[in-house]
């Protein structure tokens, strides 16, 4: 049992529907309603998961020795060897390949499948040498979201395009401000040039000194980021309304108030309470998952109904929490 603990922490499944839901939504953007196609849809984005989480702590391992935060992941400490993660997500990127030709071929969809791959690929090789790597691994992304409503058909609906933006702009976020601020003393003495690096984001005492430039870029990412997101509502892609009453529209705002609210607790919080910068980061990316499923309120219910909608939101809060607390106690706080 030790050894299959030690597996799932590798995995992170508190984080799997992530990615795991992106070509889910593309193919649900591009008319797809299939409940069999959508979970083999689900299965390739969990495998995506799993190939680019483990390879990128593959790639990491003797960064990741130096680092007392992240020095008892399974890598670093031996309980999983090199050569066993490289076998995992070989066989994640070969199981979705082959799941893709047999049910889902086409030409398009198996090369836009290929390249955000290859897009993971390059981001976890290169993000600790070279900077602005989040928009690499947010392409990978919306590739992935493509990939779903390529599935479906050769012709991509606008709706689709726009949500895997959507996906787009979450990951430049998590990765490029939140996930890479809370590291930035630590890569500052490697040499490693994150985004806030780059902007002269660096560690004074116990305080993070960050450049007024680098605070305008990040409301300025996250301004995009919810922008984009209401976009269907604006292109009336998706309504504001339903059963007559504006519940998607309100749910958007008070979920984007609430991410802009933690999103300066990020700005704000000092490293002595870097475990508090984690709470901060893993509440902002569970709720910024939240986001497409509320401004798709309407059409899910249309087109799926309303107690599946309803399970599928529960489903989407319930199942980070959970997976936190039975691998990291009471502290939800992960190995990051």
């Amino acid at each position: 049992m030790g050894v299959v603990r030690e597996y799932i922490k590798l995995i992170r499944p508190y984080g799997i529907l992530f990615i795991g839901f992106t070509p889910v939504f593309g193919a649900l953007c591009n008319g797809q309603f299939d409940a069999f196609h959508l979970s083999l849809l689900l299965i390739i984005g969990e495998l995506g998961h799993i190939f680019v989480f483990v390879q990128n702590d593959y790639y990491d391992i003797e960064i990741d020795r130096k680092s007392k935060y992240v020095e008892q992941r399974p890598l670093t400490t031996g309980a999983i060897s090199r050569s066993q993660a490289r076998f995992l997500f070989l066989s994640s990127f070969f199981i979705s390949v082959v799941l893709a030709t047999v049910f889902f071929f086409s030409v398009r969809s198996f090369v836009v499948l290929l390249i955000s791959f290859l897009l993971m690929t390059l981001y976890n090789r290169y993000s600790k040498r070279i900077p602005g790597m989040e928009y690499v691994l947010g392409a990978a992304v919306f590739m992935y979201g493509v990939f779903g409503a390529l599935t479906v058909s050769d012709e991509i609906s606008t709706l689709a395009i726009i949500i895997s933006c959507v996906g787009f702009m979450q990951w430049v976020f998590s990765v490029g401000v939140s996930a890479n601020l809370k590291d930035v003393e630590f890569d500052t003495k490697l040499g490693i040039r994150t985004t806030p690096v780059l902007f002269g984001v660096h560690a004074t005492g116990t305080q993070l000194k960050k450049p007024a430039l680098f605070i305008m870029y990040t409301y300025v990412i996250k301004g995009i980021h919810l922008l984009v997101a209401m976009l269907p509502f604006i292109l009336g892609y998706t309504s504001i309304l339903l059963n007559g009453y504006p519940i998607p529209l309100l749910a958007f705002f008070i979920l984007a108030g609430i991410l802009l609210f933690i999103m300066r607790g990020l700005l704000t919080t000092s490293l002595k309470e870097r475990n508090l910068m984690l709470r901060y980061e893993g509440a902002h990316e569970g709720l910024a998952l939240l986001l497409i499923p509320l401004v798709l309120l309407s059409y899910l219910v249309e087109h799926v109904g309303v107690l599946p909608t309803f399970c599928f939101m529960l489903f989407l809060i319930f199942w980070p929490l959970l997976c936190l607390r039975l691998l990291f106690g009471k502290t939800l706080i992960p190995l990051e």
